[in-house]
């Protein structure tokens, strides 16, 4: 009975429960910038404020539904928002686990969870719960939702065909309304079904149309009824700018160095597994047959759909010209299928030729491979979360490791501690800098569309939403107003200057700040403005 159950799904979901159980402890991270810019528009979405309209915000609506989602489900606080990593694992897991099965066999699909959930949950307070990682679960599910279809034949099942190839279509088109780069991960699955089955059916084709704009022209009906279509298409539009700067070459070659060399050293074993993969992909396997009225689907076509995903995500990265870390969590699942490919070949060879009885050496070389695994996510996760788990380190303290840049996390713990003690609920705040987790954690509400500096700076924003902001404060004045000093993002603005200093040449906005307030008290990078008597 054991047997029957760790060879099948039993085993997976007992995977998972052990990763989760490892992974627990990023509950208790920090909330960095672009997680904070989420949970405040997926906050005032629950309160009837319309994104892009109420909140700006240059990226696709998806995430902030999520996050919405999770802030009505479990709550208005930071460990809601964690949460969504280890609850959007089961689907995840469920898709590598269906995907590695159909691809090559049960271990595979329990190697590729595995590795999967040691990389992904090692990653840092940055780059965990962000848009580019939660997008990688309807990316996974459409490439089992393909692997499932490819497995279904031609002859038989015409609707189960048609449902498969729809929700295939839907998913795709989900992972664009997390971030439209995506449309290469959309053709590089298109082309590896059509190189796999080696024919054009119609049908299949319709199907996944359909799917697919079901959702999208869906997702812009909702928009346009809600009354923020026109300044969702502005959001989209008006941030080419940003996106170009790094199109210049010297930038690009950095950013790529830089980031390139933060991804190596963080995925060191993924990658070198990945490249075994695919060393074997090119020499171990028979060409596909020439006869293309053979639908018969190989086994060298479904890895070549894994290395095409791979070469998808990679291509939606590179087009984002900027090579941040959470730009490449995409590329993540599609490297621990190919990493459980490598594993999974190297533990056969070694039951093929190396004498052991009863199967002991290969079974041993996985333990030890497990074990190492697990220790290396336990040191990560439980290591760096355990003093304060015990209560031997307070809060402020602990968040005080949690840094990127100029941003330290205890520094926004203690200005939302001091805001909560100091307005009451319902009160606004206005934050002039790139610092919205501020927002969140002192459940205030923004007193500007504007959630951040860069669009009321950067030169390609229109010059007109300067006045905008400022009518829009001097009509509603909030209790209090943090300026950020220390926080230079030339990417982003454009203007190697921090915030405190743009403020100084935003004459309208420094203008009503001064006939307004005045310095109240100064929280690290935060200068804090009360507003006057």
């Amino acid at each position: 009975m054991l047997r029957r159950v760790l060879n099948g799904w039993g085993a997976l979901w007992l995977l998972v429960a052990g990763i989760v159980l490892l992974a627990a402890p990023m509950l208790t991270y920090p909330l960095g910038r672009d997680q904070g810019e989420f949970a405040i528009i997926g906050s005032g979405i629950l309160q009837g404020a319309v994104p892009y309209v109420d909140l700006w915000n240059p990226k696709p609506p998806a995430i902030f539904y999520t996050y919405a989602a999770a802030i009505r489900a479990l709550g208005h606080n930071v460990m809601a928002l964690r949460a969504l990593d280890l609850i959007l694992f089961l689907p995840m897991a469920a898709a590598l686990y269906g995907t590695g099965k159909r691809l090559a066999s049960h271990a595979v699909g329990l190697w590729a969870v595995g590795l999967f959930g040691v990389f992904y949950f090692t990653e840092t307070f940055w780059t965990l719960t962000q848009n580019d990682g939660i997008a990688a679960v309807p990316m996974a599910l459409a490439v089992w939702s393909v692997f499932v279809l490819l497995d279904t034949p031609t002859s038989a099942h015409t609707w189960r065909r048609y449902a498969l190839s729809g929700l295939c279509g839907a998913l795709c088109a989900l992972s664009l309304w997390f971030k439209y780069p995506y449309v290469f991960f959309i053709l590089a699955l298109v082309v590896g079904y059509l190189l796999a089955r080696r024919a054009f059916l119609i049908g299949e084709v319709v199907a996944f149309c359909a799917g697919g704009l079901v959702v999208g022209l869906g997702g812009m009906a909702y928009l346009a009824s809600i009354g923020a279509f026109e300044a969702w298409i502005t959001s989209a539009t008006v941030t080419a700018g940003y996106t170009a700067q790094g199109y210049d070459a010297a930038t690009f070659r950095d950013d790529m160095l830089r980031y390139g060399g933060f991804r190596l050293q963080q995925w060191h074993v993924l990658w070198g597994l990945a490249g075994a993969k695919i060393v074997l992909f090119y020499t171990n396997f028979a060409p596909i047959p020439a006869d293309s009225g053979n639908h018969t689907v190989t086994e060298r076509s479904k890895w070549r759909i894994i290395l095409l995903w791979l070469m998808g995500t990679a291509a939606a990265m590179l087009v984002q010209a900027k090579g941040y870390d959470y730009h490449w969590l995409p590329m993540l699942p599609p490297l621990a299928l190919l990493g459980a490919g490598a594993t999974d070949w190297m533990l056969r060879t070694v039951t093929h030729r190396v004498p052991n009885p009863r199967g002991s050496i290969p079974r041993f070389i996985t333990i030890v491979i497990a074990l190492v695994l697990a220790t290396l996510l336990a040191a990560r996760t439980w290591g760096t979360a355990i003093s304060y788990l015990t209560g031997r380190t307070p809060q402020s303290d602990y968040y005080a490791g949690f840094v990127g840049g100029e941003f330290v996390a205890d520094e926004s713990f203690h200005v939302s501690q001091y805001l909560q003690q100091n307005t009451t609920p319902n009160d606004t705040l206005y934050i002039w800098g790139f610092r919205p987790e501020i927002y969140y954690m002192s459940d205030l509400r923004p007193a500007s569309r504007f959630i951040f500096q860069f669009p009321l700076v950067a030169s390609w924003y229109p010059p007109e939403w300067q006045q905008q902001n400022v009518d829009t404060l001097w009509a509603s004045l909030p209790p209090y107003v943090v300026v950020v000093q220390g926080d230079f993002m030339p990417w982003v603005t454009g203007v190697d200057a921090d915030s405190n200093t743009l403020l100084q040449s935003y004459t309208e906005l420094n203008n009503w700040l001064i006939f307004n307030y005045e310095r109240d008290t100064q929280i690290g990078n935060f200068l804090i403005w009360r507003r006057k008597p």
